[in-house]
């Protein structure tokens, strides 16, 4: 029988191992197992005294040491801290001699980061916050913290924008590799562009109660005028049977947006005795209304027909208002110690909310 060349040969299995040492210890010779299994002579020598040397039967194969590192712990070490130090850096300048001492390749660099635990990956998107606004967010945790205040009693408000065939579901799909896989039209995730249109939304939830919906009238933009109307016909009213319903602690929650801080605005609340919450800028993450939206969100991308125009989205609204629970508006509130929580964590700065 042929012997195979050593470039054409494999490593044996632990199974294959175990049928070599079987048939040695029945009394076969190497030569006679080369015979009868095709196994080289000197594959089945080697295996015959690494066995009768070991006291372990397992015929395992044990972990390499694989090729010798490019780089010392030290030269690692001072990678990963610049990397770390710099983390907008590209792997292929991190692979430049200057950080390490030797040049490498980008797929090294890669490498040796996760060794230590990191990896280049996509940023969050989060509202900028200067030295101020950490200040600001810090100081406000710590007092609503210790001010012991049931936050199921705040008129939690906001304002956002929906656009037609906006789809924000993540999904996934299975696939093999390689380019003429990855962009088949039943792979893909359609865009569409043409048409496009968008819609304000004013809206607030207190407790387990949805408030009012107020949907902007196509093309047009909220002011202070426009949202001193809101308040007049549709804030005031919820937030008077809200402390009918929970007490004189009800108070109102609003961010620092232009038309909410406008003279008329601010002069018509304190006539009618609205107690509000003094909010930091910069802080959607801290509001649980902003969960809210993007749940409201996916409900709509889940729809069975892409929505095209904003009578459509109009009426998707008006169907999914009565459907929120509230149980999970509960949940929202009591998440708010939480958010104040990971803020003073991470020192004012931004959370995963």
């Amino acid at each position: 029988m042929a012997v195979q060349s050593k470039i054409s040969r494999r490593e044996l299995s632990p199974a294959e191992r175990s049928h070599l040492w079987t048939l040695y210890c029945e009394g076969y010779t190497p030569t006679q197992i080369f015979k009868k299994t095709g196994v080289p002579r000197t594959t089945v020598t080697s295996l015959v005294q690494r066995q009768s040397l070991s006291n372990n039967m397992s015929f395992e194969s044990k972990p390499r040491s694989g090729p010798k590192k490019k780089l010392s712990p030290r030269a690692e070490r001072r990678l990963v801290r610049t990397a770390v130090a710099q983390p907008r850096m590209p792997l292929t300048a991190l692979a430049t001699p200057s950080k390490s001492g030797k040049r490498l390749n980008h797929h090294t660099v890669a490498i040796i980061l996760k060794s230590f635990g990191k990896a280049k990956r996509r940023p969050r998107k989060k509202p900028f916050l200067t030295d101020e606004h950490r200040l600001r967010r810090r100081i406000h945790c710590r007092v609503k913290r210790n001010m012991g205040r049931d936050n199921r009693k705040v008129c939690w408000s906001d304002e956002v924008t929906f656009h037609t065939g906006e789809d924000l579901r993540t999904f996934w799909v299975t696939r093999e590799p390689g380019r003429e896989d990855e962009y088949a039209t039943k792979n893909l995730r359609p865009t569409f562009k043409s048409g496009r249109k968008s819609m304000g939304v004013w809206s607030c939830f207190c407790g387990d109660e949805m408030g009012p919906l107020y949907m902007l009238p196509e093309g047009q933009n909220i002011t202070a005028k426009r949202y001193k109307y809101v308040l007049q016909t549709l804030f005031i009213p919820f937030y008077e049977r809200m402390r009918r319903k929970y007490g004189d602690e009800v108070v109102m929650q609003e961010d620092n947006a232009s038309w909410h801080r406008a003279g008329i605005v601010e002069r018509y609340l304190t006539n009618k005795g609205v107690k509000r919450i003094k909010w930091p800028a910069q802080s959607p993450d801290l509001n649980p209304i902003e969960n809210l939206w993007k749940y409201i969100k996916d409900l709509i991308s889940a729809t069975r027909h892409r929505i095209k125009n904003p009578t459509e989205m109009r009426e998707a609204l008006k169907e999914i208002w009565p459907k929120i629970s509230g149980e999970f508006l509960l949940r929202l509130c009591d998440s708010v110690p939480n958010r104040w929580a990971a803020c003073l964590k991470n020192k004012g700065g931004a959370t995963k909310y």
